[in-house]
């Protein structure tokens, strides 16, 4: 139904009078609350401003008495003033220390003071004037059984805490936040603050400790300026520090940023290792802790003369802390200053141009399980170092490591003492005592620290030259666990041919056990001799080498007896250059016989088409007896042993002269044929002897022996043969005369018997 006039009316008046009456209510209620709080601040005014709070010291004093146990001593005046700033200001007061620490004052200040606008309250809005403390000074200390002489402080604070929680969070939940905080100042003065941990065995002190800012409001800069003086007799140390920078805080977007922070420090003392070292950081450190993150950019941190820039990235503060570095030095630096500051004599070098250009480049992730560096690279002068590490777990004493390292080329003769001066003997080193394998060098090795490695890497090196040998494509790994070393699987090439070999330490017994087997092969001996010597290699040819061998042992001597295992090697179509052995023997035997030899016989090598050898290890002492070298006019052959520990050789060469086939030069030997040349080798390392010319008189005295006692024998033979002969004959004629003597006496009888004959037939005629 539609209203009637009536109704419009009634409705109107009764609008008019809520409007015109309740809104004039209002107006004389707020005019009465607003003459009320003003009627209760000139109250609260007039209390303060005639309130003296010195009256109150003593109770002040036995309250902190009771809810402490210490004594406050209230020695300065307290001061309080209203409006238009609710400020407070208090004079020197002393806190004595908890039983047991000593006489002197936990804490005492000189001077405190903070004072606030009251009118920017209303508006939710902090205005404070300035903030200052002058001459703190606190003395932190822990007994030797733990406890601190701050315990029973935290001990009242968390009674106190336990009692008014349910109110702090009551009123907390209701509070409204700040609308705006600005501060004049805040200055701390000549602050002194002194550690003493009888438990560490540390102390420090901190004196001349001053922070100074410009005036502080929300969310925009203000500078920020502070330093301070350290001495720590334990460290034997002392530095100063010093920062300033600009500070932002945002509390309604939870941003905070210390930009153009820089902050310097420097120390000395016998604790430090650089003398007067100082060190510089600037940064912009940004944290927004809505977003749990904190960006600290344009890192530039200078010590030792080696500036290292970057930036680091912290995120998930809250939760699970991530932190992402990039670092690098802008440009390349000397290690030569470094090792002066560090009082570290600088190495000798055959290369003055080396060490002075070094470089670093890495990327690092962390958090609290783990770290990780990755592309890791560092310059070398021409050398390039680069690879990865991480530590998958941070827990333990010894967190595992792992790592990937690269090497481009390096020329480690660059980096290693000079030779010296032509014609100049190198320093001597004093001779070895007669009894060297008496003396013994022990071996300590960290068996607690190499028990507790867990590490998995490899090293690569693609070129590399030491002591003027050169390998391409270098790989060694390195393995640690459970106190097992090992280096398995080392491959290099080099010279035309690889090396294959493995390195093991068995550090779990007391004893620690060391096993390595080598294998090499195709390796060319001219050149690589060449290269090691500087000089015409003394050998060349195609070789093999191998070796498999154990020891254990934790001295010198130790080692040496427990040695067992085996080795052999090879060589074929080589030479062993500088020296004609046939020629030589020739020339000896020569020399000896009063002759001479042609002196374009001989060139100046001993060919031959394949050397071997081979021996075994056992408790030390290496035997041998298959030493072969076979040449076109001799056979070298071998055998005996060589005492490690007694670091004695017994060795026999043998060698047999052909003159059977034709030798160097195409030239027959038959004058060398079948001499036979025996050199011992015999003493101590220190004193080996080896007498080839009486080995070749003693050879040649046996050679005429043997031809004099085959003409003998030829000279008996041929006597028996004419004795034979003789006899023969002998035999002959006298067979001949008794044939003789039987043909005459068979005609001789024949005459008779003719005579006889004639006789009877003259008689009987």
């Amino acid at each position: 139904m539609a209203p009637t006039p009536c109704t419009r009316l009634y409705t109107q008046n009764h609008s008019d009078f809520f409007e015109n009456t309740l809104m004039k209510f209002l107006k004389r209620a707020m005019i009465g609350i607003v003459a009320l709080v003003v009627v209760l601040f000139l109250v609260l005014a007039i209390f303060i401003s005639t309130l003296d709070l010195n009256a109150y010291k003593e109770q002040i004093e036995d309250i902190t008495r009771e809810q402490t146990g210490r004594d406050l001593t209230i020695n300065g005046e307290l001061d309080a003033s209203f409006f238009p700033w609710v400020g407070i200001s208090i004079g020197e007061v002393e806190l004595s220390n908890a039983k047991g620490f000593g006489d002197r004052p936990f804490a005492r200040i000189d001077e405190a003071n903070v004072s606030i606008e009251v009118l920017p309250l209303l508006r939710r809005q902090i205005h404070v004037d300035a903030v200052s403390l002058s001459g703190l000074m606190l003395d932190l200390q822990r007994a030797a059984d733990g406890s601190t002489n701050w315990d029973d402080l935290m001990q009242a604070s968390a009674t106190t805490s336990t009692t008014t929680d349910d109110e702090t969070t009551e009123v907390e939940g209701g509070a409204p936040a700040i609308a705006a905080l600005a501060v004049g100042g805040v200055a701390f003065k000549n602050a002194n603050i002194s550690w003493l941990d009888k438990q560490a065995g540390l102390d420090a002190q901190l004196s001349d400790v001053n922070l100074d800012t410009g005036a502080i409001e929300l969310a925009k800069p203000f500078a920020l300026k502070a330093g301070f003086d350290l001495i720590s007799n334990s460290l034997a140390m002392q530095a100063r520090f010093d920062a300033d920078g600009k500070v932002m805080l945002d509390l309604e977007q939870q941003k905070y940023q210390l930009a153009e922070l820089s902050l310097t420090t420097s120390a000395s003392g016998e604790g430090v290792p650089i003398e007067d070292a100082e060190l510089s950081i600037r940064a912009d450190i940004t944290a927004d802790l809505e977003q749990q993150t904190v960006d600290i950019a344009s890192v530039l941190i200078e010590a030792l003369g080696i500036e290292l820039q970057g930036a680091i990235n912290v995120t998930a503060l809250d939760t699970d802390p991530q932190i992402t570095a990039a670092l690098s030095t802008p440009d390349t630096f000397s290690l030569l200053p470094i090792f002066e500051q560090l009082g570290i004599e600088a190495p000798e070098t055959a290369d003055d141009d080396v060490l002075k250009a070094v470089g670093l480049a890495l990327e690092a992730k962390a958090n609290a399980k783990s770290a990780q560096l990755d592309k890791l690279t560092i310059t070398l002068d021409d050398t390039t170092f680069s690879g990865n590490l991480s530590v998958p777990d941070l827990a333990g004493d010894l967190p595992p490591v792992r790592f990937d390292f690269k090497v481009d080329a390096i020329d480690v003769d660059r980096y290693l003492p000079p030779p010296p001066p032509e014609g100049e003997a190198p320093a001597p080193e004093g001779e070895a005592p007669a009894t060297a394998s008496a003396e013994d060098t022990p071996i300590d090795l960290p068996l607690e620290l190499m028990r507790k490695l867990d590490v998995d890497g490899r090293f690569a090196v693609d070129d590399i030259k030491v002591s003027n040998l050169t390998a391409k494509s270098i790989v060694i790994p390195v393995k640690a666990k459970g106190g097992v070393i090992s280096l398995p699987g080392i491959a290099a090439r080099l010279y035309d041919g690889k090396i294959d070999s493995s390195v093991t330490v068995d550090a779990r017994k007391e004893i620690p056990a060391f096993a390595a087997k080598a294998n090499l092969d195709g390796i060319l001996a001219e050149p690589l001799l060449a290269d090691l010597l500087q000089d015409d290699a003394p050998l060349s040819g195609k070789g093999m080498f191998a070796f498999d061998v154990t020891t254990r042992g934790n001295s010198v001597n130790g080692l040496k007896a427990k040695l067992n295992g085996g080795y052999n090697m090879s060589f074929v179509d080589g030479a062993i250059n500088g020296i004609n052995i046939a020629y030589q023997l020739r020339r000896a035997r020569a020399t000896l016989r009063g002759e001479k030899l042609d002196e374009e016989e001989n060139f100046k090598k001993t060919d031959f088409s394949a050397l071997t050898m081979s021996g075994t290890f056992t408790n030390g002492v290496l035997f041998s007896d298959d030493l072969d070298l076979r040449a076109p006019v001799l056979r070298l052959g071998g055998k005996g042993k060589v005492d490690l520990p007694q670091e004695y050789v017994d060795y026999t060469l043998k060698t047999l002269l052909s003159g059977t086939s034709k030798g160097q030069g195409g030239k027959a030997r038959k004058d060398l044929g079948g001499v036979k040349l025996n050199v011992p080798i015999r003493g101590k390392f220190s004193d080996l002897s080896a007498d080839f010319t009486k080995a070749l008189v003693q050879a040649m005295k046996d050679d005429l022996k043997a031809k004099l006692k085959d003409a003998e024998n030829e000279a008996k033979a041929k006597l028996k043969a004419e004795e034979a002969r003789a006899r023969e004959k002998l035999k002959a004629n006298e067979e001949k005369l008794r044939q003789q003597l039987k043909e005459r006496e068979k005609r001789e009888r024949e005459k008779l018997e003719d005579k006889a004959r004639d006789a009877l037939k003259g008689l009987f005629n």
